[in-house]
């Protein structure tokens, strides 16, 4: 009987000369960085809309606009507790808060500037309306019925147009999640790609290990091992450019955030798992690699 030598455990493939190499790093650091922006993208769009959800949904705002030569202030007083008492009486009013200057200046502030007197501006005064929760609030009926006791107040519903930002939002989540789909497919038909490339490369060796007794899984599990440090290594890469480029659009956009788009939050399962993405990385072209060589021996040996 032929004797068959005896293989080791050190990878007989000089896969860490392979010119695939450099390629299946830059596409796997590439890949994770485009799936991070994607990914926090979705989270933040999803954080997005539950902050305008929690903070507008169940709220009306009402304005009281300034009479033309008015400046009689106990005649204002009338009129604004006037319209303050019609919603008290409201079954399914909550509560009713009268927005204060102070307020009002810091919600002109992003537009007018800091330095503005807005005492000047004939600005209307401004209630903030909580609806109880469940309470079914008939706002057709309610502008009616005040327009006819205060024709000089209106009621803004935000649901309208909240509704609409809310569809909004899905639409921007189903995008990022098309591109996230997109990315891991990309990934792995370029781990593949680049496999094969390397099988081609090594063809020779491959066939002299076959002779001394190699089997097709020995050789997938050097490129498996090959595929776990390149991704582990790529995909953190690819993971620390994301979070620096969450860090710089964060600082840019402070600001705006807080004037109109509210809280923007990742959660800290969103943070674990964008964390974790360099070990998904690994795992994904560990499984791939195998596969490949797999596939791709089977059919040629």
């Amino acid at each position: 009987m032929q004797n068959k030598i005896k293989l080791n455990h050190v990878s007989e493939l000089p896969l860490k000369k392979d010119q695939a190499n450099l390629f299946l790093e830059a596409v796997t650091a590439v890949m994770v960085f485009l799936f991070s922006i994607a990914l926090a993208g979705y989270m933040l769009v999803d954080s997005m809309a539950k902050n305008w959800q929690n903070g507008i949904s169940g709220t009306l705002t009402v304005q009281i606009m300034p009479l033309p030569g008015d400046t009689d202030s106990q005649e204002k007083s009338l009129r604004l507790n006037k319209v303050i008492t019609f919603f008290e009486n409201q079954p399914a009013v909550e509560s009713v808060i009268l927005i204060s200057e102070t307020q009002k200046e810091r919600l002109m502030s992003p537009w007018l500037g800091q330095d503005v007197d807005i005492s000047a501006l004939p600005l209307p005064e401004l209630l903030d309306v909580h609806l109880k929760q469940g309470a079914d609030f008939d706002y057709e009926k309610a502008a009616q019925a005040l327009k006819e006791i205060a024709p000089f107040a209106s009621i803004d519903n935000h649901n309208v147009w909240l509704h609409r930002l809310l569809d909004l939002a899905s639409s921007i989540q189903t995008l990022a999640l098309s591109v996230l789909w997109m990315v891991l497919a990309v990934g792995v038909f370029s781990i593949f790609y680049a496999v094969c490339t390397s099988l081609g490369i090594h063809g020779q060796i491959i066939e002299i290990l076959h002779i001394m007794g190699a089997k097709d899984d020995y050789i997938a599990r050097q490129y498996a091992r090959r595929g776990f440090l390149i991704g582990l290594i790529s995909g953190a890469i690819g993971t620390a450019a994301a979070l620096s480029a969450f860090w710089w659009l964060h600082h840019s956009a402070v600001y705006l955030s807080a004037g109109l788009l509210g809280s923007l939050d990742i959660s800290s399962g969103g943070w674990l798992l964008l964390l974790s993405l360099p070990l998904w990385a690994a795992l994904l072209s560990t499984a791939t690699s195998y596969w490949a060589v797999r596939r791709t021996l089977r059919k040629i040996m």
